[in-house]
């Protein structure tokens, strides 16, 4: 697909600055119709002709009704704001959808996860060296005890990216079904 260069999306830019946006979501409406322009310059248009049509469809009428969906879809009442967490807050006037919220929400838990997994693998795979050195093995030694915690924090580490995975999946879903009420 076809990029558009520094000049063209300054020449974008203006073009929502004339029609009245210079509010914090300019960089979504530019943003918008960059990808409108790029399509068409993707199906064959050049950039003069492709901007032209994105622009007659962006008119000033089309700019201010982006811009109140925008206002309305991303911003947070005070109420909201009072209890948002600092990935609220950052994202406030960004589409949510796009993946790094979600990405920045759960990073937490990743890092949790693959810390309990790496130290759990560390854990078992020192056993293994040990049971190997002396080629005998029990569960009731010192080693075969550190194996099993090892294998319990990769179990519980793998056991919680699994949910974490599945909420993620049941959310996504519940949120692309069409509202009936």
């Amino acid at each position: 697909m076809e990029k558009l260069s520094p000049q063209q999306v300054t020449i974008l830019h203006n073009h929502l600055i004339s029609s009245g946006s210079s509010d914090a979501l300019i960089d979504e409406l530019l943003d918008h119709l960059a990808c409108e322009v790029e399509y068409y310059m993707w199906i064959g248009l050049p950039f003069e002709s492709a901007m032209n049509t994105v622009l007659e469809q962006a008119n000033i009428k089309a700019v201010r009704h982006l811009r109140e969906t925008y206002q309305v879809a991303l911003s947070m009442t005070d109420e909201q704001l009072q209890q948002a967490s600092l990935d609220d807050i950052v994202f406030e006037f960004r589409n949510k959808a796009y993946g790094a919220y979600d990405l920045r929400r759960a990073y937490r838990i990743t890092l949790r996860n693959a810390f309990i997994m790496a130290i759990g693998l560390f854990m078992m795979l020192m056993a293994m060296m040990d049971g190997l050195s002396r080629r005998t093995w029990s569960y009731l030694s010192p080693w075969g005890v550190v194996w099993l915690v090892g294998l319990s924090a990769v179990t519980f580490a793998v056991v919680s990216w699994y949910l974490q995975h599945m909420r993620q999946q049941q959310l996504t879903m519940r949120q692309s079904l069409p509202d009936h009420a």
